[in-house]
């Protein structure tokens, strides 16, 4: 009984020495453990650098130095790497070490990319301002553009609408007769062929200047006898006049950009066309040169695009053969 008393006895002194010593050390320098505790429950990695900053430099000899250098010093190198071109990083670094090791380094990089970043707005602020200037001026030139695409359209509908082949001119479509006969200059007819021009002037940026274009589209009623044949309607790259109205952008000259604009014309054919030959009734298959093709009604609609440079785009109508 005795011996076990003197085993308890020990146990406790072992145990009460042990956890006086945990206790001296806790004691002893507990602005050393709180400092680094703060470096172990940071939530963020900025706050964690930044502790582990000050833990290294409010306790150089500290006890946890070693462990809290091995991961402050590439953290903080790769930190700063990272945040080089990155403002909001650049500034968070200072945010979180205002004496950092490149502290020094990271504010005059603030200051570096906040200079260029003026600049910038700068310049930004006077390309706005010539792009205002062309604005304003687009602005002015919008109703052209729009009466052109109007007018355009209205005289693919007209075509569209027309079922009177065989018949004489009269039983053309109201609107059409009005374009040709009534508005100033009227068209003009001799022997089987009457014609009328139609000009639109426009205007689009082109190398960051405004440049006038005129769009010219030829109406052209054929007759046998007196009897309505045919309608053209045509005009010199008249498809592309239409696509730089409707995109407000001069088309270059080249295949690619001239395919992207017979597309655009062809979207606004669509439209204008819908009503008269409906699309899913009408549509067939279109074959190079030809961009558009409708049959039904017994009518067929062709639209032809002008293969070499400068040659006419054309609209025709005619009864279709039985």
């Amino acid at each position: 009984m005795r011996a076990l008393s003197r085993l308890v006895f020990a146990v406790a002194i072992a145990l009460g020495q042990t956890s006086c010593a945990s206790t001296v050390r806790m004691t002893g320098d507990f602005g050393d453990y709180a400092s680094y505790r703060r470096t172990r429950l940071a939530t963020t990695f900025e706050a964690r650098l930044g502790a582990s900053e000050r833990y290294l430099r409010d306790y150089p000899e500290g006890d946890y130095r070693e462990e809290v250098r091995a991961w402050f010093k590439p953290a903080e190198k790769h930190y700063f790497k990272l945040a080089w071109n990155n403002l909001p990083r650049l500034r968070a670094y200072l945010d979180a070490m205002p004496r950092g090791p490149h502290a020094e380094a990271v504010t005059e990089r603030i200051t570096e990319l906040e200079s260029r970043r003026v600049f910038a707005d700068r310049h930004e602020q006077r390309e706005l301002e010539h792009a205002s200037g062309i604005e304003a001026r687009l602005a002015g030139a919008s109703e052209a553009r729009h009466e052109f695409l109007r007018e355009f359209s209205a005289l693919a509908r007209s075509i569209g609408k027309t079922r009177g082949f065989g018949e004489p001119t009269a039983a053309l479509d109201s609107e059409l007769l009005l374009r040709f006969r009534v508005r100033q200059p009227p068209g003009t007819c001799e022997a089987d062929r009457c014609t009328k021009t139609f000009s639109f002037p426009y205007s689009v940026p082109e190398n960051k200047i405004l440049t006038d274009r005129v769009a010219e589209a030829t109406l052209e009623i054929t007759l046998d006898r007196g009897l309505v044949r045919q309608l053209t309607l045509s005009g010199p790259e008249l498809l592309t006049r239409v696509a730089e109205a409707v995109e407000v952008n001069a088309v270059q000259e080249s295949p690619q950009a001239r395919a992207e604009a017979l597309a655009h014309a062809v979207d606004v054919l669509d439209d204008a066309l819908e009503e008269p030959l409906p699309k899913a009734r009408c549509s067939v298959q279109a074959v190079s040169p030809i961009i558009l093709a409708r049959r039904c009604d017994g009518v067929k609609l062709e639209v032809t695009y002008g293969v070499e440079a400068g040659a006419p785009d054309r609209l025709s109508m005619t009864a279709e053969k039985r």
